[in-house]
């Protein structure tokens, strides 16, 4: 068995060893999201700040680039007389006064469909600055955003009417600080998140050792209850759900062990039933095969063939008895009995008026003191409950004892007292005298023809009936027993 539970425990050690353990699947969930939900968040923000930032530029551009348009439709407007010249001019004018600052302003002109981009007729910054646009609407700028030379670049285009002139005017901003701060931003959090996810880490491990321990102390309790070891327990430190499941672990293990003792006794008194029983069966069947096998081999007189056919006879009547009653026993553990409103009177009278001869040939004398009392009963398992009761007492007395029966109402029911003047018994076999095939004098008992099933019999009967069996005994004064029914059940399975 020792061998069996090492063998068991190494399974389970080694069935555990190949699979991730909860501890790390936990640690794993909880850097899983944190490093999800701090990443995101993160990435989120960052994304948010560009976005916003770029937003801001692009706005401050085109409100750059509407305030130059809008200075040079008032000058056109003010005098049409200036040739193309002027406008660069103008220009140059408003780029030495600052009003250009912080953009790249390109003006081309346009012939019919095609744009001169090799000769810009104004070019404030290198040409490095622009790039060519192939469509332009002739009524709305365009914008777009461009990378070149490692800088990132906001150009809007537009085609714009000076005089008679068509030209092309474009202005470009350099925005490569909004794309380095979104560079730094996302370095800065690499590391920020490499530091976090390092220190989550080291949290998660504490943190899943922490909630995983009592499941721990669970597993481990589970596998030395698995080996055989019913008193250990597991401690509860708290009122979560852990501590919850740990009593609710302890409550299951108590009940468990509760039945699994249950059924160890009830296997040993199994074993100890069928080894009764077998002892009983030897003991005539060896008579009975004796005498048998005498009359078979030997010739016998008359007196003698009648002295073995009687020991045959009151063996054989013996056995009969015995299995009476062992399928007595099975019956009252498996059927159902509708109980009855009767008074209990009648059949006590009717038992002991079955068994008068008996009583006579023993001299014994019975005194009856009875009331009337009805409760709900099963009369035939009463009478089998007396008849066993006065056996008992019978077999217990020798010539001119005294039987005494009594009964009385009770609130719940009944009470039924048989007293005897008979050999009574030790104190400290009351406790045993119910169990099937216990005899405390076997040689008397079986010269007797009892079985030791009576008072089990008994046992079962009070049982059925809700009710309960007290022994009061004294050796060589008698013995009382006291039989209270608690009005039984309408149907009580058993």
């Amino acid at each position: 068995m020792g061998r069996m539970s090492c063998f068991r425990s190494k399974n389970r050690i080694s069935a555990g060893g190949k699979k991730m353990k909860f501890r790390w699947k936990l640690m794993v969930m909880t850097l899983f999201i944190l490093s999800f939900t701090f990443g995101f968040g993160g990435m989120l923000l960052i994304q948010y700040s560009f976005v916003s930032t770029l937003k801001q530029e692009k706005k401050s551009a085109a409100n750059s680039y509407e305030m130059v348009l809008r200075m040079l439709k008032g000058i056109d407007e003010m005098e049409s007389s200036y040739q193309n010249q002027t406008v660069a001019g103008i220009l140059k004018r408003l780029d030495s006064q600052g009003a250009l600052t912080g953009c790249s302003v390109r003006l081309l002109r346009m012939e019919g469909d095609k744009i001169q981009w090799k000769q810009p007729l104004y070019l404030n910054h290198t040409i490095e600055d622009f790039r060519n646009v192939s469509d332009i609407p002739n009524k709305k700028a365009t914008a777009m955003i461009f990378r070149k030379n490692e800088k990132n670049y906001y150009q809007i285009t537009s085609v714009i009417t000076y005089g008679k002139e068509t030209l092309v005017f474009q202005n470009s901003y350099d925005i490569s600080n909004v794309y380095t701060m979104r560079a730094q931003q996302l370095s800065s959090f690499r590391r920020i998140f490499i530091l976090v996810l390092a220190i989550g880490t080291v949290l998660s491990y504490f943190v899943a050792y922490v909630l995983v321990k009592p499941l721990q102390r669970v597993s481990v309790v589970s596998g030395k209850i698995a080996d055989g070891d019913y008193s250990v327990r597991v401690p509860v430190d708290n009122g979560d759900e852990i501590g919850e499941m740990s009593e609710n672990f302890n409550y299951m293990t108590e009940q468990l062990v509760e039945k699994l003792l249950k059924m160890d006794v009830m296997l040993k008194n199994q074993e100890e039933f069928m080894g009764s029983f077998a002892h009983e069966l030897k003991t005539p069947m060896t008579s009975i095969i004796g005498y048998a096998d005498l009359m078979r081999r030997e010739q016998l007189t008359k007196e003698e063939q009648k002295e073995a056919s009687q020991y045959i006879y009151s063996e054989g009547k013996r056995l009969q008895n015995l299995s009476q009653k062992l399928m007595m026993l099975l019956v009252l553990k498996n059927q159902k009995f509708q109980m009855q409103e009767r008074d209990i009177v009648p059949i006590i009278k009717e038992t002991v008026s079955s068994m008068k001869k008996r009583i006579q040939d023993q001299n014994i004398f019975v005194n009856l003191e009875l009331k009337s009392a009805v409760c709900r009963m099963e009369p035939d398992l009463m009478k089998s409950l007396l008849l066993n009761l006065i056996d008992n007492g019978l077999k217990a007395m020798d010539a001119g004892g005294v039987l005494t029966i009594e009964n009385e109402k009770t609130e719940n029911g009944l009470k039924i007292l048989l007293a005897d003047t008979g050999c009574g018994m030790p104190r400290s076999e009351i406790e045993k005298i119910t169990e099937a095939f216990y005899r405390i004098d076997k040689s008397r008992s079986r010269k007797q023809g009892g079985a030791g099933l009576g008072l089990a019999l008994c046992k079962e009967i009070v049982r059925i009936h809700q009710g309960s069996m007290e022994i009061v005994s004294q050796e060589r004064k008698g013995t009382i027993i006291i039989i209270s029914i608690k009005e039984g059940k309408s149907e009580e399975t058993i």
